[in-house]
Parts: C-alpha cells; sequence; structure tokens
C-alpha cells in the first residue's frame, strides 16, 4: 500500500548567502533549528533574534526580514521499497518563491503560495541520508521586479494607482498589510511536507449528490489515479459513522441519508479504495476520504419590486444568511491548529451564524476549516484570492490562475458547506470609483480577464452546481439598462450585494445604517478594541491599570483602520463618555460597536429587500483594534453576546423616531406563529415599572417580518426611562437618552454564587444596563455577559471559574462583587 513519511524533523534554516561571507552577513549565527510547518518570522523569534511582531511597535523592527533571501534544509533517511517502485516528494505548501533542490541537484522552482508542489523523485533518492534544501526569494523583491517588467511590457507609469508590488507574486495578499492587520511579508514551509511511495495513487474524486426524496439521494461518483488502468475501486458511503452502502467501480447509487441538523448540510462521506486486483484477494493501493455535497445550494437573483433580490436557496428553501466574513486567523497561518479552527467557528455557530465569507484577500482555507463547517452546518461563501488591486492578466499569468483555480475549485467542490464562488474582493468597485488618485489608475480594468473568464470557466466545467459571481460587491443593475448601470455602480442598493462602509468611512454616525438599501449586506462594520487580555501581550504594563491617551503611539500603533484615532474615538465619544483608562476604552468602544451593528442587523432582517447580513469581520490575525467580532485571541466582544439575539430564528427590534416607537417582530424559522408582544418602561435609577406602552397579538409567516406594535413615549423622561419590548422569551430593550447622558444610580454590590454545575448567579438590587463581568484569571464568560435588566433581579451566567477573580461593571460604574460558593 502506499506508504506515507512525513518529513517535519531536523529542519534549519538561516539567511541564504550567509556562507559566502561579505560584510552584510557577518552577524548571521549560520544555520538555526526551524520549525516546519512554519514561517521565518517564527522561527526568528524562537531564537531571540527578533522581538514578537505582535508587541508594542515591534512589527516595525522586522521589515528588513522581507528585503533578505532565507534558506531552509532538513535531512531524512530512506531505504527503496519495491511493492512502492514511484516516489514523489509532496510540498503542500511553500510560501511562496522559491528553488527546491534534492541532494543539491535542483529539482523544482516554485511560484504559488496557494498550490502544492510535486517532484517526482524515484531517480534521485539514494539509499542512506538525503538532503532537501529550498532557497525562498524575498516576495517583496520579487514582486518589485516583475511589476516594473510588467509596466514596461504594457506601458504603464510607475506610479500607477492601485498596482502594487503584492498582486506580483501569488499569495496571501494581506500578509503585505491590511486595514486591519500587520505588513509581515514573510516566507516558509507553511504546509506539511512528505514522501509519497506507491504503486498507483487516487488522483481525483468527483462526487454528485441528488436529492430524489427526502434524505434519498443519489449518487454518481467519479474516480482517477495516477498511473496505469488495471485497478479496481471500491467506494463504501458513511453517514454518522455508520456504513451506508458500498459498489465497486464507477457509477452511481441510491441511499438514505438522515439530516442532523435541519436546514443545514448533511455529513457523509464516501471511502474511495484503490486495489490491484480483486478486492477481496487484491493488494490495497491508496485509500482517499471525499465529503460528499448533500447539500443544494443556489444563488437566487430575480427581478422583483426593489430591483433584482440576491438570496441562498438552501435544500429547495430560500434562507435569511446570518453570519460574517472570515480572514486568515493569524499573520502567520502555518500556527493555526484544527482546535483553533474549532474554537472560532463553534463560537460562530454559538452566535447563530449560518454563512460565512472566505474572503479574497486571504487564503483558500485549509481542509480542517471545511470540515467542521460541514459538520457544524455553516455555509461557505469562497472568494478567490484577489483583492483590492488591479492584477496582472496577460500571458502567463493566465494558465498559472487557471491551474490554480482548477485545483481549488476540485478539492473544495465535494464539500456540503460550499455555497457559492466569487471572482475578487472589491476590484471592480475599486476600478469604478477609482480609489485613490484616480487620474493614475491604468486605462482598462487589470485583473478582469480572470474574473470573466478563467475563472468562471474553471467553476463551470468542475463545479456547475455551484453559483459564480465575478465580484464583491456586484450590485449593478442589469447590463441591457445602460442608463441604471451608469447610475448604479457595483456598490448601490436595489441590485446583487453591498458592501455598506459609508457609514464607518464618511457619514460620522453608525446611526446611517437605517438608510442603507442593500439586498445583501456582504460587508459593513464598526471598529473597538480588542479585550483587556488581548491588550496584556501587547504592552509593557498591565492593561488594568493602563491610562488611556489619544497620544499613545503604541495604542494608534494597533488601530491599522486608516479612519484616523481621532475620528475613531470620536465615533465613540458621540455616544458614550469620555474614556480616563484603557479599561473605559476596551468597554465603551465595544459597546460602541455592538450598538452600531445591532442597529444594521435589525435594519437588514427587519427589512422587506435585504436577504443577508454578512458582518465585517468574525476574527483578527493580531492583536489589534478593529471591526472584529472576536478578538485575536478569540475573545467574546460586547457584540458577539448580542449577535446570539441578533441572528436567532424569531428577534425583536425596536424603531424609535423622536415620541413615535415602533416595535418589529421577524420570524425566520420556517414555522407560522401566533403570539402576543408588549413594549414596558422603566425608570433607569429605581427599577419601578413606569407602565405598560402597549400591547398586542400577532401573526407571522416561517419567513415573515412585519411592525407589531406602535406606540408613543410622550411624556416619558428621556435621561431616566429604559425601554423593553418582550415576546416570550425574545427581549429587546432600548435606553431613550444617549448612553452617556442617561442618569443611572450609582452602583451597588452584587452578589454573586458561585454554583459548582457551571452556573454563576448574580443578584442586583438596582436596574443594571449592560453589566460587564470579568475575572482577572482569565476565565471567559463565554456565553452570557454584557446583561440589562430593568428591576433587581437574579439571573444566572454560565462559567466555568473559582470566583476569585471576578470584577463587573455596568454603565452606572464598578460594583463591588461579593462571591459565595453553594453547597455542594
Amino acid at each position: 500500500m502506499l506508504r506515507t513519511t512525513y518529513l517535519h524533523s531536523g529542519w534549519e534554516f538561516a539567511e541564504a548567502g550567509w556562507q559566502k561571507g561579505g560584510d552584510e552577513y557577518l552577524a548571521s549565527p549560520g544555520w538555526l533549528s526551524a520549525q516546519v510547518p512554519g514561517h521565518v518570522h517564527v522561527d526568528l523569534v524562537k531564537h531571540g533574534i527578533i522581538a514578537d511582531p505582535f508587541s508594542g511597535m515591534n512589527e516595525l523592527g522586522c521589515q528588513w526580514i522581507d528585503e533578505r533571501d532565507w534558506s531552509y534544509r532538513t535531512t531524512f533517511e530512506w531505504r527503496p521499497d519495491p511493492e512502492n517502485p514511484r516516489r514523489i516528494l509532496h510540498f503542500e505548501g511553500l510560501d511562496t518563491v522559491c528553488e527546491v533542490f534534492l541532494n543539491d541537484a535542483k529539482i523544482a522552482d516554485h511560484d504559488n503560495m496557494f498550490l502544492p508542489l510535486e517532484a517526482d523523485v524515484t531517480e534521485s533518492l539514494v539509499a542512506g541520508t538525503n538532503t532537501i534544501r529550498i532557497d525562498f526569494q524575498s516576495a517583496v523583491r520579487v514582486g518589485r521586479e516583475r511589476r516594473e517588467a510588467y509596466f514596461k511590457e504594457q506601458g504603464l507609469p510607475l506610479d500607477t494607482e492601485r498596482f502594487s508590488e503584492r498582486p506580483f507574486i501569488r499569495k496571501a495578499q494581506y500578509m503585505s498589510g491590511w486595514d486591519w492587520g500587520p505588513r509581515l511579508v514573510s516566507c516558509g514551509v507553511w504546509k506539511p511536507v512528505k514522501l509519497v511511495e506507491c504503486q498507483a495513487r487516487i488522483a481525483d474524486v468527483k462526487v454528485q449528490a441528488k436529492a430524489v426524496a427526502g434524505s434519498k439521494f443519489r449518487l454518481d461518483i467519479e474516480s482517477s489515479w495516477s498511473e496505469g488502468s488495471d485497478y479496481i475501486v471500491l467506494h463504501e458511503i458513511i453517514a454518522d459513522g455508520q456504513l451506508v452502502d458500498r459498489f465497486h467501480d464507477d457509477g452511481g447509487c441510491e441511499i438514505h441519508i438522515p439530516a442532523r441538523i435541519p436546514q443545514a448540510p448533511i455529513v457523509a462521506h464516501v471511502v474511495t479504495s484503490l486495489f490491484d486486483g480483486t478486492v477481496e484477494e487484491g493488494e490495497l493501493l491508496d485509500e482517499v476520504v471525499t465529503p460528499i455535497p448533500t447539500s443544494s445550494v443556489q444563488l437566487l437573483q430575480e427581478a422583483d419590486e426593489y430591483g433584482e433580490s440576491f438570496e441562498f436557496v438552501l435544500n429547495g428553501k430560500k434562507i435569511w444568511a446570518r453570519g460574517a466574513n472570515w480572514i486568515p486567523d493569524h499573520s502567520f497561518p502555518s500556527t493555526v491548529t484544527r482546535a483553533q479552527y474549532r474554537d472560532r467557528l463553534e463560537k460562530a455557530k454559538d452566535m447563530g451564524f449560518n454563512m460565512l465569507r472566505v474572503w479574497g484577500g486571504g487564503l483558500y482555507e485549509s481542509d480542517d476549516f471545511y470540515e467542521l463547517c460541514d459538520e457544524l452546518g455553516i455555509l461557505v461563501w469562497q472568494d478567490f484570492p484577489f483583492g483590492c488591486s488591479y492584477y496582472p492578466d496577460t500571458g502567463a499569468w493566465l494558465d498559472e490562475v487557471r491551474k490554480e483555480a482548477e485545483f481549488h475549485v476540485k478539492r473544495l467542490r465535494n464539500h456540503p458547506c460550499l455555497a457559492l464562488w466569487c471572482g475578487n474582493n472589491e476590484n471592480e468597485e475599486m476600478n469604478y470609483s477609482k480609489w485613490g488618485r484616480s487620474a493614475s489608475h491604468p486605462p482598462r480594468y487589470y485583473g478582469e480577464n480572470f474574473y470573466n473568464d478563467v475563472l468562471p470557466d474553471a467553476v463551470a466545467r468542475l463545479d456547475p452546481k455551484t453559483s459564480y459571481i465575478r465580484t464583491s460587491p456586484i450590485g449593478n443593475a442589469p447590463v441591457d439598462d445602460p442608463v441604471a448601470v451608469k447610475q448604479q455602480g457595483p456598490n448601490s442598493g436595489g441590485y446583487g450585494d453591498q458592501h455598506c462602509w459609508d457609514v464607518w468611512h464618511g457619514r460620522g454616525d453608525w446611526k446611517h445604517y437605517a438608510e442603507s438599501t442593500g439586498r445583501f449586506s456582504s460587508e459593513y462594520g464598526f471598529g473597538s478594541s480588542c479585550s483587556l487580555a488581548t491588550w496584556d501581550k501587547v504592552l509593557d504594563e498591565w492593561a488594568e491599570d493602563y491610562p488611556f491617551s489619544m497620544d499613545d503611539a503604541v495604542l494608534k500603533w494597533h488601530d491599522k483602520t486608516r479612519k484616523g484615532w481621532e475620528t475613531f474615538v470620536g465615533y465613540t465619544k458621540l455616544h458614550y463618555p469620555e474614556s480616563k483608562m484603557l479599561s473605559d476604552w476596551v468597554y465603551y468602544s465595544q459597546l460602541n460597536q455592538r450598538d452600531a451593528l445591532r442597529l444594521g442587523v435589525e435594519h437588514y432582517r427587519r427589512s422587506a429587500f435585504c436577504r443577508g447580513s454578512l458582518i465585517w469581520q468574525l476574527n483578527d490575525c493580531w492583536p489589534v483594534q478593529s471591526w472584529a467580532i472576536l478578538d485575536s485571541d478569540g475573545n467574546y466582544k460586547a457584540l458577539a453576546y448580542e449577535l446570539r439575539r441578533l441572528y436567532a430564528d424569531h428577534l425583536l427590534s425596536i424603531e424609535r423616531h423622536n415620541d413615535a416607537v415602533k416595535v418589529h417582530a421577524i420570524n425566520d424559522d420556517g414555522e407560522d406563529v401566533s403570539d402576543s408582544v408588549s413594549l414596558d418602561a422603566y425608570e433607569l435609577s429605581t427599577g419601578k415599572h413606569l407602565g405598560q406602552i402597549g400591547t398586542a397579538s400577532f401573526e407571522l409567516g416561517g419567513d415573515d417580518r412585519k411592525v407589531v406594535l406602535e406606540a408613543s413615549v410622550k411624556g416619558l423622561s428621556v435621561p431616566d426611562t429604559l425601554l423593553v419590548a418582550s415576546w416570550g422569551e425574545n427581549l429587546a430593550w432600548q435606553l431613550l437618552a444617549e448612553p452617556k447622558n442617561a442618569r443611572f444610580a450609582p452602583p451597588t454590590p452584587i452578589e454573586a454564587t458561585l454554583h459548582y454545575d457551571g452556573f454563576l448567579v448574580l443578584s442586583v438590587s438596582q436596574p443594571v444596563v449592560d453589566l460587564m463581568v470579568t475575572d482577572t484569571n482569565d476565565v471567559q464568560f463565554m456565553v452570557d455577559n454584557f446583561a440589562t435588566v430593568p428591576q433587581a433581579a437574579k439571573f444566572a451566567l454560565r462559567y466555568e471559574g473559582d470566583g476569585e477573580g471576578l470584577k463587573a461593571r455596568s454603565l452606572a460604574g464598578w460594583h463591588e462583587v461579593r462571591v459565595t460558593k453553594s453547597p455542594i
């Protein structure tokens, strides 16, 4: 049978050329131990050559690394196995521009971070000790050289806008820096390395699944192998760990696969085995496991009264997409583990997500990512990795991108989570709006040959079941209406998806989300600070005791939003008190982000025209102040806790204009509802019930939303009033005043009883608004936090700590926490 030997031990790295001598190499330490998979920055930190680039402003001191060339090498022992006569060195991922040597003989060039490299070394291996060396060239330098040559060929001036060196290297674009991430371009052997010895290998398995009745599917399977033809193939269908069916050779069958998650992909897979001879007596040569695409997902775009729809249909039913954008979870993607992916994705599921968009400035994600999305029932909108730039799209570039697209379409097409292919992120909008120096843009839309030809051709040939759009946003009016097209642009409302960034970048306050007419909001967000625990890894002092200053260089450095630090802080000061300490800034900025996205999500979900909300962004790749819902350590921000309500199937929303109040009810669970709603007012300082402002009965269809109650708050004291709307267990609340102007009673002590079943019961003697409970021992409140209760009450939070480090603050201030432990 095929034999695989992973080659991850004994690696060393050095600056390339150090052995030649010269003044520039006088301080070189020579060969040092290296981590594979890994990146050169990780190795340099390990040896104390550079400081952690995430800490302080150390990113600045690391820029020299990306101008240098680096070499990696290892040795391994090998003895020939006559039963496996073919030998292949397989590099799953090399980042990026490099030459590969075996026993000092060059065996390959490589130039694409997104593609594996295979070299047939059948005749090159020697019995005994073998040496692999990989010489990486500076991606920054090579990108500049290619840019200059391409511009000369195309007749473009060197100051051409939005066409830097980064699009000339096929690697993750975010590593060159973004408005939430550092510039740490790096290089390295970023994915596994293995020696594969075989007689023959399975090259590809294509599975087509069509629902024929309920959970019965018609499967059609096609497989291919590397060489030879006289082999037998066995396919075994596995669902929930149970063998469902098995058959020889390619073909089809009908199987029953029970659904585990309603309205989500059904998880099953096929084990394909390759035999030399009969299954019973022949030799097993290779075996691969392939997911079965049991979901049917289409993008529906139909003319309607608002323009043209943009919505997803899952297994024949329209869904309201709820989720966020996913960026690479670390600046050095080699460090992200399956456990880390699971942590982030399970949190997304807890927040009510049914979709993630893998953003086009990042990566085709790992197999772990897509397998976990299959398991959790999270659909994936997959961008091809082109973002916010022009790209060279002639000559050899067409062949390279075609090869890349074909590889990944074949790799991902069988996953039931896959919902959409998208050609790029914002490139068409960039070209249409002429970002930056408009007169310095190139004369044509460079990259369009990929998005209009190469990529859709790969999807149509290899994954015709999955929809493709050429760009996001793609809000153009129909092409047969040239006047509308000219007026519309890719990012206007009415058609396609929308990136609603004019609120953060131009309108001056999050209240303008209510004006969006986006049919599907695939990017929108509002910035906030990371958690205090994450700041502890950045600062030289404890974050809890750190003063907040507008002039603090480190705080400003860890804001990459390009909005301007003063504007960023000013957005929060519109609604919340001024921050004196960093702990204030963390609390107030996260609440402001929560309020912004509360309005945004509620506006979209209560509208008749919008069918999806993908917030920018779920995660962060380093400690930073950004639009993320989870910070780089996976800590929940205030918004994360609120999304469990905002993304629930049933949602209440309070809309207020002066004294007039409307209560909206949203039902996206597919079942009709008949119920009642009430709206009550409470005094902030005492909890006194000021009266029931209104109550009403209502009926909602299974995919319906409407105003269910209208009332007036005339006569209520604005600074002193809290509104609470109730629909069974579904609640919504709103202060009549801005938080900074609301009048709260001084904070009183909170009694906290620690239960040994994982709950903390809090008893408050007065109303509390946005009660944030933290644990200085770095124990997260994973599900429940930022509670608001209108009167004295007891309520429980899920908690796994010992209660020793508990602290609490609300909008009234810091509360003393008195902890007792319940008897076992």
